[in-house]
């Protein structure tokens, strides 16, 4: 009898745990690689913001018409000049351990980001911050930038300029609140285990798997002020880095929610509906080390630039509605009216087709005729499969065209990300997903002294015309600087822009919900479960 007993407790157990199981709301979504960082003051690539987006929350949010909208900030006041901001927070903001969160936590985030301490890649995103670009450059003391919290739900910002993308400034990742008890006690690890990330967004880090095959996984935070809003569970990020595994994966239902699609499927899965176009601010190019010869020569860049056919890369090779890339800014990007983008007002910068003859004859002119006492090189490239078709076309263009030999050299993406950030490259594959709808949000990088100018190229004159548009006003004058500062960086060209990259997505049925801005950024906090 005990045994019957014993038996069937076991079966009520099994069956309420079952139940207990189907009633979970979860969404799996490829993010495709293993971030190298969550932490939002050092991460700098999409796949890391994509986590943070959803486990932390700043002042604003991006809403779901692409615009910033309240977040943890419920309202704000501007001064008549433009140069003083006062956020009010909302009441009851925790985090995800359950300890209050104060204005002074969102200092603490914004202090870290422009310390020099932290070596944050965005910092230079900061330096609209009174005395924050003093304080970075040891020039002005941490009490000394202009970010006050006078009490636990208001938050002064003073400017050292105008700043006309203050509110996405607000909703972007580096911006976010940070607990320094926590990231004090261990500066480089804090933000690896969910015992020591504690966030403030509507998911909270439950584990986090490594490499490829692995996932990170978040889940529900309860103490999220809007938790009642958050009809998901959990969400499973994981690491599938092969597109036509993942396709399979997706076809087999065990993902939800991809964008990697394979480019030669994705013509086809887009005439078949199986995969919707969403808009995308990217662009795919190849990058110089400027400061390396022979790319320390303009003539030699321009030369490798010319030698490109971009409409055929776009059109037989690299497949899926992809763009040849005619300037450095993509399509969409507002420009000085509404009636144009700043794409077509800039017009054509960088031809589609190759001008061989053109190529040969400036690699002439610096000294390697045909290729001819031509240095050996390398190009570099992380060792995701999609990227590997790209390298190799690209190498036969510049042999066919120049008569130069490139090696190719691919690495996993922790590695690669930090072979371009220790300027250990000729020339690399690059890309670059714009973090706001604005031209600055890619010609800044190429500043001289921005932490993400991997190229190391600097020009004054350019430098001149993004400064200039950062405190400019007038909208129409900011986008004509930022039109010459375009200009200037084509006719320099530490990059050879290739494609407007075209995205799209498949997401299962039995979800809903799911939020991509045109940035790249994923959302999960809207989403639900159609079907269970």
């Amino acid at each position: 009898m005990k045994k019957f007993f014993l038996i069937l407790i076991i079966i009520l157990i099994s069956v309420s745990v079952s139940n207990a199981d189907e009633e979970v709301k979860e969404i799996v979504y490829n993010l495709g690689i293993d971030p190298q960082t969550i932490d939002p003051a050092l991460n700098h690539a999409l796949d890391g913001a994509i986590v943070d987006a959803n486990i932390f929350e700043g002042l604003l949010q991006i809403g779901r018409n692409n615009n910033p909208e309240p977040a943890c900030a419920v309202s704000w006041d501007v001064s008549g000049d433009n140069l003083k901001w006062t956020f009010h927070l909302r009441d009851n903001l925790k985090w995800s351990d359950g300890e209050k969160l104060t204005a002074s936590h969102f200092r603490d985030g914004i202090l870290r980001l422009v310390d020099p301490q932290i070596g944050a890649s965005y910092a230079d995103m900061g330096f609209f911050i009174k005395n924050a670009e003093a304080f970075y450059n040891g020039r002005a003391e941490r009490d000394e930038v202009g970010i006050y919290a006078p009490d636990d739900k208001t938050l002064i910002i003073e400017l050292e300029q105008v700043n006309p993308l203050m509110l996405y400034h607000m909703a972007f990742q580096c911006f976010m609140p940070a607990r320094l008890d926590v990231i004090d006690a261990n500066p480089r690890a804090w933000a690896t285990k969910p015992e020591t990330l504690i966030s403030n967004g509507a998911f909270k880090l439950e584990s986090w798997k490594h490499g490829s095959g692995g996932e990170i996984v978040i889940v529900k935070n309860k103490n999220y002020w809007d938790s009642e809003n958050v009809k998901i569970d959990r969400v499973r990020l994981v690491f599938i880095g092969d597109g036509n595994t993942a396709l399979a994966a997706f076809r087999a239902g065990r993902i939800d929610y991809m964008t990697s699609i394979p480019s030669l499927m994705k013509p086809m899965l887009l005439k078949r509906g199986e995969a919707v176009k969403i808009p995308s601010f990217t662009i795919v190019f190849s990058e110089f080390n400027v400061s390396r010869k022979p790319f320390d020569d303009p003539r030699v860049r321009r030369a490798f630039s010319l030698a490109i056919d971009r409409k055929i890369i776009t059109d037989k090779i690299i497949l899926g509605g992809h763009t040849p890339a005619t300037g450095a800014i993509c399509p969409l990007i507002p420009g000085k009216y509404e009636s144009e983008d700043f794409r077509t007002e800039g017009g054509i910068l960088i031809p589609e087709n190759a001008d061989i003859q053109e190529a040969k004859r400036l690699l002439a002119e610096a000294g390697y005729p045909d290729g001819k006492g031509f240095p050996e090189i390398t190009y570099k490239y992380s060792s995701s499969s999609s990227n590997k078709t790209l390298p190799e076309v690209l190498q036969g263009m510049w042999k066919t065209a120049l008569g130069i030999k490139v090696n190719l050299a691919n690495e996993e993406w922790k590695v690669f990300l930090n072979t371009k950030k220790n300027g250990d490259f000729e020339i690399a594959g690059s890309a670059w997903v714009m973090d706001f709808p604005d031209a600055a949000g890619l010609l800044e990088i190429f500043t001289t002294n921005s932490q993400n100018n991997d190229s190391r190229y600097s020009n004054p004159e350019f430098d001149s015309l993004i400064k200039r548009a950062a405190v400019e006003p007038n909208h129409v004058k900011r986008m004509n600087y930022l039109h010459d500062a375009e200009k200037i960086l084509m006719n320099d060209l530490p990059l050879i822009p290739l494609y407007f990259f075209s995205s799209a997505k498949m997401q299962s049925t039995r979800v809903k919900g799911i939020f991509e801005t045109p940035t790249g950024i994923v959302y999960f906090k809207w989403a639900d479960i159609i079907e269970q």
